[in-house]
């Protein structure tokens, strides 16, 4: 895993917009779908990649899936390409993601999760703390308030 430069911002953008419009349509509406897969064309969105220390997993296609996390604990972002899905790719951003917090001293880490990262989160030990609604581009969503509490790695 790599991390991100503003070199990988169009190819990340196509990831994040190819990951919505191919799963959105399996939980949420046509407007729901385009308001979430917009955010890739906008200027905010170069914010959500360089802002947190965005990690890139890659194949020979390209990068296939990208997890961004800040020092504060939230973990900002994770995506995976529609053909890499349930193949494990999403878990190993997540703990890589983990490590990196954990090495940097972090004590806790918390995220919204969609209806389709949720289940990834709670395979890595987050827990769900609750719910929230949001409005994005005229579309509300519910997102889920996850969390997890770093402990040191046990010693041999």
């Amino acid at each position: 895993m790599t991390d991100t430069t503003a070199a990988d911002l169009p190819a990340l953008a196509a990831l994040y917009r190819d990951a919505v419009l191919a799963a959105g349509p399996i939980a949420y509406t046509p407007a729901q779908v385009a308001a979430w897969a917009a955010f890739a064309d906008e200027p905010a969105f170069e914010a959500f990649i360089l802002g947190p220390e965005t990690l890139v997993a890659e194949d020979a296609t390209g990068p296939t899936g990208f997890a961004g996390w800040r020092p504060d604990g939230h973990v900002a972002s994770l995506y995976v390409r529609p053909y890499r899905t349930r193949q494990g790719l999403g878990l190993r951003l997540l703990v890589a993601v983990i490590e990196r917090a954990r090495a940097a001293g972090g004590a806790r880490l918390h995220s919204e999760a969609s209806v389709f990262s949720r289940p990834v989160f709670e395979r890595a030990g987050f827990l769900l703390l609750g719910t929230e609604v949001v409005e994005r581009r005229g579309a509300t969503f519910t997102r889920y308030l996850v969390a997890l509490e770093l402990t040191p790695p046990r010693s041999p």
